[in-house]
């Protein structure tokens, strides 16, 4: 039943994409979106299935009949970007002003400073690994600064472990510019040789240091 209710939303949705907008317009697909309530707490897919239709009727609508349709749109691509911002496809999350899934994750971070919450630590990780496939030095830097923070809560030494091998990925990726990826790589390191006392990681974070610092 469900997925029928939203095989069809999808069809109307990819009917107005290809410039048909009728599908989207018919009283049938409000009431498709009715019968979903009745189907229990909808699913983050199911929010944006409608969350998509209504956006599609604001399009195809007059300024002055589509505005019940942007305000719905936008409140529940608000609540789906609240939960995980990839769920919001980037040119509705510009249209709307909502942040991408790099400024959530470093909001996350921001939060977790002011209240030590480690879930915030854990949801920006899982943003941040994302983003490292798409900003590749800035977002893996990101990653490994965030693993490492997890790494002084839990102690797992896999997380350190992860964070050294992605801070040497930044700064390999990182260009011309490498020192913010080489002050984590440094950082990482530091905090390995603290957990494993493994010379071959201070000489190495003592080396960079020195080269960062000129001396």
């Amino acid at each position: 039943m469900k997925e029928r209710l939203l095989a069809d939303l999808d069809a109307r949705i990819a009917r107005h994409a290809n410039g048909d907008s009728s599908g989207v317009l018919e009283e049938r697909a409000l009431a498709l979106v009715a019968e979903l309530t009745t189907l229990g707490a909808p699913d983050a897919g199911s929010l944006g299935r409608v969350a998509a239709l209504h956006l599609c009727r604001y399009q195809a609508l007059p300024a002055e009949d589509g505005e019940a349709d942007r305000r719905m749109a936008q409140a529940l691509y608000t609540n789906l970007h609240t939960v995980d911002p990839r769920l919001v496809p980037p040119d509705v999350r510009l249209a709307f002003g909502l942040m991408s899934p790099r400024d959530m994750g470093i909001a996350l971070m921001a939060e977790y400073e002011r209240t030590g919450v480690l879930d915030l630590v854990e949801r920006a990780i899982s943003l941040f690994r994302q983003e490292a496939l798409e900003l590749r030095a800035d977002g893996l830097r990101l990653l490994g600064v965030a693993l490492l923070c997890r790494y002084e809560r839990t102690a797992e030494l896999s997380d350190v472990d992860e964070s050294v091998a992605v801070f040497r990925e930044a700064v390999a990726a990182a260009g011309p510019d490498p020192a913010e990826a080489q002050h984590g790589l440094a950082a990482a390191l530091s905090r390995r040789y603290e957990r494993t006392a493994q010379p071959a990681d201070l000489a190495e974070a003592t080396d960079l240091g020195r080269a960062l610092s000129g001396g």
